[in-house]
């Protein structure tokens, strides 16, 4: 598996209009919606989650569209760690560290649903984990229109390396975009797969040859 470094973090304007989608002033959360959750929970968001909330927390077209990335009324402190994602099937929670010792960008963890849980950690920074799961929303999730996965072949790497724009890694899970596509490249059942998502049909087809991969449509 690669462990090549993510390129300088995207501003998330500049990452959703790659994805096609520009952000409105509509899609910001409301600061006084996280200042009302912290109070609740007594806690400090870090600044890169609030970052992020304060820009597109509102993006639901492609931050609820799979996992499901919680709404400040929706947190929860579980085992000192902010909890704001939920997986599809709500199998698992992402949490961050929190607090004054945290700092601006702390890692992110996962741990299962359920009374025994135990946490892992999945991302160096939050910054990186939410950049990484935009990818996979749009890639699997089905945030841009039009999505398939393929085996990875010989020249698939190169191909990422050279023409795309590395967003990061959460559990193993690397993430790329370039404008109107986005591309995750995972350890499945069946091999190393590269689940990509596409603006049109065509633009999705044509990553056939230029990613080396023999696509299969999840439509």
């Amino acid at each position: 598996m690669s462990t090549e470094a993510p390129m300088p973090h995207l501003p998330y304007p500049e990452l959703f209009q790659m994805l096609g989608r520009t952000l409105r002033p509509m899609d910001a959360v409301d600061p006084h919606a996280i200042d009302k959750a912290e109070q609740a929970l007594d806690l400090a968001a870090p600044q890169a989650l609030r970052d992020f909330y304060l820009l597109a927390g509102n993006a639901r077209d492609f931050t609820a569209v799979y996992d499901q990335f919680l709404l400040p009324a929706d947190w929860s402190l579980q085992e000192d760690k902010l909890v704001f994602v939920e997986e599809n099937q709500d199998v698992v929670r992402y949490g961050v560290d929190c607090g004054p010792d945290a700092g601006d960008d702390p890692p992110v963890w996962i741990t299962t649903t359920g009374h025994a849980t135990e946490w892992h950690r999945v991302c160096d920074s939050c910054s990186e984990f939410i950049a990484t799961m935009l990818a996979w929303q749009c890639s699997f999730g089905k945030a841009l229109p039009h999505g398939a996965s393929g085996l990875a072949g010989p020249g698939t790497e190169a191909a990422l390396k050279a023409g795309w724009h590395f967003v990061g890694t959460v559990n193993e899970m690397r993430a790329y975009v370039q404008p109107g596509h986005a591309a995750c490249v995972v350890e499945w059942s069946d091999g190393l797969r590269v689940f990509v998502g596409a603006l049109s049909d065509d633009a999705l087809w044509a990553l056939e040859d230029a990613l080396d991969l023999s696509l299969e449509s999840e439509d």
